[in-house]
């Protein structure tokens, strides 16, 4: 039984997650778990500051920032990396044409993610024809759903706001993974409120 990886705690996989485990490996496209989209606001944009916004959001993410793990006898683990500032990748579609751009998206949404100890989830800055910008966002299901992805974005948008308009709060704080997984997995295991529930 796994219990550190890198050094960092490991939590077994929810349901939910054992279950896009499980048909993503009876799919032979992989990608079938990708969640991919966009969003954009006809305006110029600081793209240092839009950066700094993402890789903050970031670190104020453990939800983004969970890897995947095997242990030798094939059980699955997930645990969360510490922060770190990564290069937050920039692609000028606005020489193009916006059915471009839509399609050069759907490939990176079609491309499945690495599964051990890898990033599950990519933000790229885009400029896009029409005078559009804003960011393409692409997550893993195994921890990515609605309003996680929702949620992820709107506190970019919130941080560089907050840094480039005055009168704007800082968004609160990120509510912890690892406190939530945690509360999902001793609920499986029978807490009180399953038993109520039940």
């Amino acid at each position: 039984m796994m219990r550190k990886r890198k050094g960092y705690p490991v939590y077994p996989l929810t349901v939910a997650q054992k279950f896009h485990l499980f048909y993503q490996q009876m799919c032979p496209k992989k990608e079938v778990v990708n969640v991919g989209t966009s969003l954009t606001i006809e305006v110029e944009l600081d793209w240092e500051q839009l950066a700094k916004s993402i890789n903050e959001a970031y670190a104020r993410s453990e939800g983004m920032r969970v890897r995947l793990a095997k242990d030798k006898e094939g059980v699955w683990y997930q645990y969360v990396t510490d922060p770190e500032e990564k290069e937050i990748e920039f692609v000028d579609f606005s020489k193009g044409t916006q059915e471009e751009a839509e399609a050069q998206m759907r490939k990176w949404t079609a491309k499945p993610f690495k599964m051990f100890d890898a990033p599950l989830t990519r933000v790229v800055m885009i400029k896009m024809p029409g005078g559009f910008n804003g960011v393409y966002f692409l997550g893993h299901h195994m921890i990515v759903d609605a309003q996680s992805l929702i949620g992820f974005l709107k506190d970019i948008i919130e941080l560089y706001c907050s840094q480039k308009y005055e009168g704007v709060p800082a968004p609160k704080e990120m509510a912890s993974y690892i406190e939530q997984i945690q509360k999902d997995l001793a609920y499986e295991a029978g807490s009180k409120a399953q038993l109520r529930d039940a």
